[in-house]
């Protein structure tokens, strides 16, 4: 739960300029310990990684790395990785205690639940990309050996896991659609009906955004595609539901 803090008075340009530095060294702080922690773990966060190859690493296969810093970078690579997520709570939760004492009292309400949920929608983003799409995708792409021509899969370390974390992000990302649409509603820059009106052509721009973001392969497209379109119907439905609440989202009063 984010932490509330009491109201302020209005502070002077050089006062939120040592606030907004005091929280970041913060957030820096957070990450160094995260990295320091998950460094002394790198191995095990590698073989997290590289789960979705186990399918194809038990036929015999294994991944190979072609320069003498590649596996040290690799987990140099995958430690940064997993400390940013692990950090961006924290990012959060120090971007709302910066921008509380500006916001309206409703203005506040939202954006607290906005904050909550964006690190819960990515994580779901994130989790669903390893477990789910990358998987299918490596299936995919494996099928493309041919025993006629000498042509086989011999994957590069590297390549896998940017290839992987790339893709993380991007379904994450994908996952935040929800919170992108209540923001906009909540605070009159989008109406409700439009959402439902155009909802067509919506639908079109999310395939168009999925093709283009993702890997080129139908697959990892409609993974992402559908997911976010399924996404698009619950959050007018929450919209519906919470409508009442985030109409008059003008509050001239600070809480």
């Amino acid at each position: 739960m984010l932490p509330d803090a009491p109201s302020d008075e209005p502070k002077a340009l050089h006062t939120h300029l040592v606030e907004l530095r005091n929280r970041l060294v913060k957030v820096a702080l957070c990450f160094v310990g995260f990295f320091g922690v998950g460094y002394a773990f790198s191995q095990k966060i590698q073989h997290f990684f590289i789960r979705p190859l186990s399918p194809i690493l038990k036929q015999g296969r294994s991944l190979v790395y072609t320069s003498l810093p590649e596996a040290f970078f690799s987990e140099i690579n995958v430690t940064i990785f997993a400390s940013l997520l692990l950090t961006l709570p924290f990012f959060l939760i120090q971007a709302w205690l910066f921008l509380r004492p500006g916001l309206f009292r409703n203005e506040r309400r939202i954006l607290r639940g906005v904050m909550i949920c964006i690190p819960v929608l990515f994580f779901i983003g994130v989790a669903f990309a390893q477990l789910v799409v990358l998987p299918r995708a490596f299936s995919f792409f494996i099928s493309f050996e041919h025993k006629e021509i000498p042509l086989y899969f011999l994957p590069k370390l590297s390549d896998y896991i940017s290839f992987s974390q790339r893709l993380m992000v991007v379904f994450g990302l994908g996952f935040e659609l929800p919170v992108v649409l209540f923001t906009l509603v909540s605070f009159g820059m989008l109406s409700l009906q439009s959402l439902k009106s155009r909802w067509r052509m919506v639908i079109f721009i999310l395939c168009a955004i999925s093709a283009v973001i993702t890997p080129p392969d139908a697959l990892s497209m409609m993974a992402l595609a559908i997911p976010m379109i399924a996404l698009y119907g619950v959050t007018i439905l929450v919209i519906q539901c919470t409508q009442p609440k985030i109409k008059n989202h003008k509050d001239p009063y600070y809480a």
